[in-house]
């Protein structure tokens, strides 16, 4: 049996309700129970945070003990990637320094089993979304991380959960349930040559294998509780349950 390959995205920690965040919790060490028995390299593809931003001496406690599960987690071997989404971009030297981790700031191209396949968060990717990808430009420039560190962080997380609230709920909430964009991006890479393309972003949880090129939405963590997992050339969606 092969090594296995775990994907997993969009888990918005810090977005629900205390019991939502228990649960999410609670099941994400189920997870990670599964991946210690099996081990294997993990691919978080964005969005496990709903907000994370590092200034220098300060880290948000909110996140304190999912952060100590996947640090135990890294320290059993476990190699664990994570690709910036749209809600934790920001992400700093922390992760890396402090948890091991691998942060990359755009797609992931890796190697299963001699096929080339594509890790993506998906968002911006829809051409005609002008508005958006005006946004995300803005986001991710320098000076606006910069502007953003000068504000204090309790009020700056503040405002990040509600504008980030606002957003899903009122501005982008058509959006998710349309894979169509994502489904259009991933012909243009099977030209190109990749063997799948996995995303995230959409919480809309799909495979679909047509002639040999592989369509994969991880979905999400919160609502659906799915994550993938690649061994013996195939590709699988799993779900956590209590």
């Amino acid at each position: 049996m092969s090594i296995p390959f775990y994907f997993l995205s969009d888990v918005h920690l810090g977005a629900g309700s205390p019991e939502l965040e228990r649960l999410k919790l609670a099941r994400l060490k189920k997870l990670f129970a599964v991946i210690r028995a099996q081990p294997g390299p993990l691919f978080i593809l964005g969005d496990l945070f709903d907000f994370w931003f590092e200034y220098r001496t300060v880290i948000q406690s909110e996140h304190f003990e999912a952060l100590a599960e996947m640090l135990e987690l890294r320290r059993s071997g476990v190699e664990i990637t994570l690709l910036a989404g749209n809600h934790d971009y920001w992400m700093g030297p922390f992760l890396e320094r402090q948890l091991g981790f691998k942060i990359v700031k755009d797609d992931l191209t890796i190697d299963l089993g001699g096929q080339k396949v594509l890790l993506c968060h998906g968002d911006g990717l829809d051409q005609t979304d002008r508005g958006y990808r005006a946004l995300k430009a803005v986001l991710r420039n320098p000076l606006s991380i910069r502007l953003f560190s000068l504000i204090h962080p309790g009020l700056a997380v503040s405002f990040a959960h509600w504008f980030s609230s606002f957003s899903r709920n009122h501005l982008t909430r058509h959006k998710y349930a349309d894979q169509a964009p994502l489904e259009r991006q991933a012909a243009g890479f099977f030209a190109l040559g990749y063997r799948a393309v996995v995303f995230g972003h959409t919480h809309q949880p799909a495979l679909k294998d047509t002639d040999g090129h592989v369509f994969l939405n991880l979905g999400d963590f919160f609502k659906n509780f799915t994550y993938a997992v690649y061994r013996d050339g195939k590709f699988r969606l799993e779900k956590v349950e209590d």
